[in-house]
């Protein structure tokens, strides 16, 4: 019987694996700031608005789809759209720095922006 146990190489994917892993661990739980503003992006352009204002903003997205997109008590979201999907709609609720929610067959997206969190480890 031939045992072949790890080589080099492998400890060296391996390493790099569990990195990866302990990386995107870190990102998950790492608080995000709120978010100040919402960007809509559609093919007719990209507005802003303010999160801090309760609004109701309908968008013409391509193929003749609509969404209406809500902004309410600092967050938004997608509430409505007439894509076949509803991956837009089931997104939910955006409040924090760097979230969207995208509706593809329309070629609209709605994103948070606001100010980057800055601590010991970004510094």
């Amino acid at each position: 019987m031939n045992r072949v146990g790890l080589k080099r190489g492998d400890h060296v994917v391996l390493l790099i694996a569990v990195a990866i892993a302990v990386f995107c661990c870190i990102q998950i739980w790492l608080p995000r700031a709120e978010g100040e503003t919402v960007v809509v992006t559609s093919p007719a352009g990209e507005k802003r608005y303010a999160l801090a204002q309760d609004r109701t903003v309908t968008v013409q997205g391509e193929q003749d789809i609509v969404l209406t997109v809500e902004i309410v008590g600092g967050r938004a979201r997608v509430r409505e759209s007439r894509c076949p999907d509803q991956v837009c709609v089931n997104s939910g609720w955006l409040s924090q720095n760097g979230q969207v929610a995208a509706c593809v067959p329309a070629g609209v997206s709605v994103r948070i922006v606001g100010e980057p969190v800055v601590d010991g480890v970004t510094a």
